[in-house]
């Protein structure tokens, strides 16, 4: 009963030619509030003051056409969407509505797998952010970052900028709130922790309906399906995934109803209703063959294939493989553009500030540098008598930046007991040696170890010999790694090797070497007569895989499997393992 008063007061103020500019920024922001909670008003709301008499003063144009534009997204017209806002950046320079328009058109370039784009769109508010304070500026800069790793599969990232808006976010601010929420669900779901996001996508769907944001709820109710569908249960997804269409209908937001319809496909043929599947995949092959679409048709063509093979038409079956197949290597293209841009992101968002924080005290000497250099152009005739003398100055402050530099970023990358590269900068470093393998088509694989019983070596022998244990580990597999691997201690008894260029074959090879010479260590020489053994997981890359996180996850499975099997043993990752995922869980607590 609320927006309908509100329209109708909306709708007798458009008409009049003496409206306030305060009366339209209030029908503005009505319009606004609508296109989340109520897009039968929204749409309304826009074509009353599409066709009114209303002088729009250059800001509030501005900030039509950008409202204008978010219900072309969710139609699916996005370069008519960036073609308006495009036309509303000519017109404002607001911070504020510059920043929402900078942020819709990354979205827009994004759905549109234009990732390099949405990336510069992006940049272009972070390059501001440190110039203002409005804290809503920055939720929705961190949201759209979060957005676009979770599109380039980055799911480390999405959560730290995930969890950085809900640091920043007001309590008012239950929008950003209840998206955050959405975004955090998701990367679970990305990274198959199934029973964590089913928990997520519950609670966010609760908070999502209770204050009015059914868009977002809509999206929850389809992650929810997603998990049922995963977990082979037909029955509950088709409800799930029927409601979240009735929704997103509502909305006319094509982009989710095309997926939706692709999801159902599966379910369907799942529940051997094969009336049903063929309906919903033909509506998804049916779609444009347009880049957006491609993981959908990817789905549809795979039930036709199995629906044609149930029927015994294995000549059509084959022509959908044929199909999926092509799709598939479109999709492989996106991965690489994905890969790239991730590559792109990292560096210029995360890379830079990533060092400043290392080296915060070479910053300072820089800072001190530059402050002296002004006070010498400031003084330039007083400095002539004693050029020598800040010559030596200036070469002896140079020398302290280079020992200093040196010596934090040594101090920043190694472990400090054993002398190997930490977990921090490993990573750096094998996520760079991993999308140059990706990009060549070469496999690349992961090898985690851990030391069997360490505990009660520290118990029994003091930890002066835990730590001799530690050092003398890294030494023997430091020098019989390849130049090329990238070695490092995770933390406490946990080791990792990053492979560019090696098989499973391969790796599994290499850990059952790397295993061998743990065992062999002599321990006298510690003053103590004990054994060690180390429990190995390995892990290689798969044509989904955008980053280490997956290969990270796997072989960190496949490792605590290894101490499942009695320790002192190699395993490669099989899907198998992972069935009980609740098992996993418990071992990894229980073996630690």
């Amino acid at each position: 009963m609320k927006y309908i008063a509100i329209y109708t007061l909306l709708a007798i103020a458009v008409f009049s030619t003496s409206v306030m500019a305060n009366d339209v920024d209030h029908m503005l922001d009505n319009l606004e509030h609508s296109l989340l909670s109520e897009p039968n008003k929204a749409l309304e709301g826009i074509n009353a003051l599409t066709g009114s008499t209303i002088q729009f003063s250059s800001h509030q144009e501005a900030r039509f056409k950008t409202l204008k534009s978010i219900k072309l997204l969710f139609n699916g017209d996005y370069f008519l969407a960036l073609e308006l806002l495009s036309e509303a950046e000519k017109l404002t320079s607001q911070e504020s509505q510059l920043n929402a328009i900078y942020l819709y058109q990354a979205t827009a370039y994004i759905s549109l797998k234009n990732y390099e784009s949405g990336l510069n769109s992006i940049s272009k508010n972070l390059a501001r952010i440190k110039f203002l304070d409005d804290d809503s500026t920055l939720s929705s800069t961190y949201q759209r970052l979060a957005n676009l790793y979770l599109e380039l599969g980055a799911y480390n990232e999405t959560l730290f900028y995930a969890n950085k808006t809900l640091e920043v976010i007001s309590e008012t601010d239950k929008k950003s709130r209840c998206y955050s929420l959405l975004l955090i669900s998701v990367t679970s779901l990305k990274l198959e922790k199934l029973a964590s996001a089913k928990s997520e996508f519950t609670d966010t769907l609760s908070f999502c309906e209770v204050n009015h944001f059914p868009l977002i709820a809509a999206m929850s109710k389809k992650g929810l399906g997603m998990i049922e569908l995963k977990l082979g249960d037909f029955v509950n997804a088709k409800e799930t995934f029927l409601e979240s269409l009735a929704d997103y209908n509502t909305f006319q937001y094509q982009l989710e109803i095309n997926h939706v319809y692709a999801l159902l496909a599966e379910t369907f043929l799942g529940l051997n209703n094969i009336k049903e599947a063929k309906r919903y995949a033909t509506l998804v092959i049916n779609l444009p063959s347009e880049p957006n679409n491609f993981e959908f048709k990817k789905i549809a063509t795979k039930v036709f294939a199995e629906l044609s093979s149930q029927s015994g038409d294995y000549q059509l079956a084959y022509q959908y493989l044929n199909q999926y197949q092509e799709i598939n290597a479109k999709l492989l293209d996106d991965t690489k553009a994905k890969a790239n841009a991730y590559q792109m992101a990292k560096f210029e968002n995360g890379e830079k500030s990533r060092e400043i924080n290392l080296l915060n005290k070479d910053r300072e000497l820089y800072t001190a540098k530059a402050a002296l250099t002004e006070s010498q152009r400031r003084n330039e005739r007083m400095m002539n008598t004693l050029i020598f003398g800040g010559l030596v100055v200036l070469a002896i402050f140079a020398l302290v930046m280079t020992m200093q530099k040196r010596k934090y970023k040594q101090l920043a990358q190694h472990d400090a007991l054993t002398g190997i590269f930490n977990r921090g900068t490993a990573q750096n470093i094998a996520e760079n040696s991993f999308i140059k393998t990706v990009s060549k088509r070469e496999m690349f694989s992961v090898i985690m170890f851990d030391l069997d019983y360490f505990k009660r070596i520290n118990d029994n022998y003091g930890h002066g010999t835990g730590d001799w244990v530690l050092k003398k580990v890294a030494e023997v597999i430091n020098k019989a790694s390849r130049s090329d691997d990238v070695f490092a201690r995770f933390g406490g008894e946990e080791f990792a090797l990053f492979l560019p260029n090696t098989d499973e074959a391969k790796a599994t090879t290499m850990a059952e070497e790397y295993r061998g010479l743990i065992q062999s260590i002599e321990t006298r020489f510690s003053g103590h007569n004990f054994d060690i053994t180390a429990s190995f997981g390995v892990s290689t890359s798969s044509e989904d895989d955008l980053s280490l996180d997956p290969l990270l996850h796997r072989a960190d499975i496949a490792m605590y499997h290894s101490k499942e099997q009695g320790r002192n043993c190699v395993t490669l990752y099989k899907p198998e393992i992972e069935q009980s995922r609740s098992g996993y869980q418990k071992s990894k607590m229980a073996l630690g």
